[in-house]
């Protein structure tokens, strides 16, 4: 029984990772790159009520996959326009996403639906391994889950070999290091930071698109809760490296199972207390992390030709 609830505790952690590696990982591109979007928060709310609208006008979970990653780049880009090409301050660019994404979702949501929900929502099943599902251990752990958890990992991997074997990737690096010198060996900054926020952006409305249809089946105000923001706290920890990323969100995500078990077996404690585990997790590994990451050096900063 041990065995079971242990194989239950990291599958359910697996799931409960996804959105937050989605958002993790568009933001290491944008803060490889220099950007910081403190907004991934509200970026996430579009893309999750936008996945829940489309999939269900359109009958399908990745026409509203399409539809939040539509919505997030543009987001995204918007974040751009005020922190690359017109010099604002990174943080309070990012505040005002959170809010607008905040105010879009859930005015867009009344709008569509009314103060009902949708009979039904197309979702994201699991996808059938056959006899592969059956296998001790290995069944449960690899073989359960929705498309996108593929798509999460994959991607990570793919983020990874980029950032550390390619053209674009030393583009992106050195855009976030040394702004100055890649200009004076020909790359545009500010063209390279856009891709970067449209990247991140798309990625954290697909981080929303998980969590609506495919982790839940519907959409609920200000569902995200603090995600972003254990997004950006998972990039820290993770040394803006993919793979880092993807172990650090597995973390975050068991310990959000841990915490749903922990009420279930300790009814007679306050659920808050459970509650709070991610983010205490998250508030210990940013503080722990921050005092020997090497960030990139002109995070945050913008750049300005002389």
């Amino acid at each position: 029984m041990d065995m079971v609830l242990i194989l239950g505790l990291v599958a359910s952690g697996i799931r409960f990772a996804m959105p937050i590696l989605f958002a993790a990982l568009g933001e290491t591109v944008a803060q490889r790159a220099g950007v910081l979007n403190v907004g991934l928060e509200g970026i996430m709310l579009v893309g999750a009520f936008l996945a829940v609208l489309f999939a269900v006008q359109t009958g399908s979970p990745w026409g509203g996959l399409a539809a939040a990653m539509a919505g997030g780049m543009a987001m995204g880009l918007l974040h751009g326009v005020f922190a690359v090409r017109l010099k604002v301050d990174q943080i309070v660019s990012g505040i005002a996403l959170i809010l607008l994404g905040l105010g879009l979702s859930g005015f867009g949501y009344r709008l569509a639906f009314g103060q009902g929900t949708p009979a039904q929502v197309p979702g994201f099943q699991r996808l059938d391994f056959g006899a592969l599902a059956d296998l001790p251990v290995l069944g449960r752990l690899v073989f359960g889950h929705h498309a996108l958890v593929y798509v999460g990992v994959a991607l990570a991997v793919a983020l990874a070999w980029m950032l550390a074997r390619t053209g674009l990737g030393l583009t992106l690096r050195a855009v976030g290091e040394n702004p100055k010198a890649a200009d004076a060996a020909g790359i545009d900054v500010d063209r390279v930071r856009m891709a970067a926020c449209a990247f991140g952006g798309a990625m954290a409305g697909a981080g929303g698109a998980f969590l609506s249809t495919a982790q839940l089946a519907g959409f609920v105000e200000n569902m995200v809760s603090g995600r972003g923001f254990i997004a950006i706290a998972c990039v820290v920890f993770a040394r803006w490296n993919p793979l880092g990323a993807l172990a650090v969100a597995l973390v975050f995500g068991m310990a959000e199972a841990a915490q749903i078990r922990l009420q279930a077996l300790y009814p007679g404690v306050p659920y808050q207390l459970f509650t709070i585990l991610p983010y205490v997790v998250a508030l210990v590994g940013l503080v722990t992390a921050a005092r020997s990451a090497h960030l990139p050096a002109a995070l945050g900063k913008p750049y300005r030709k002389e």
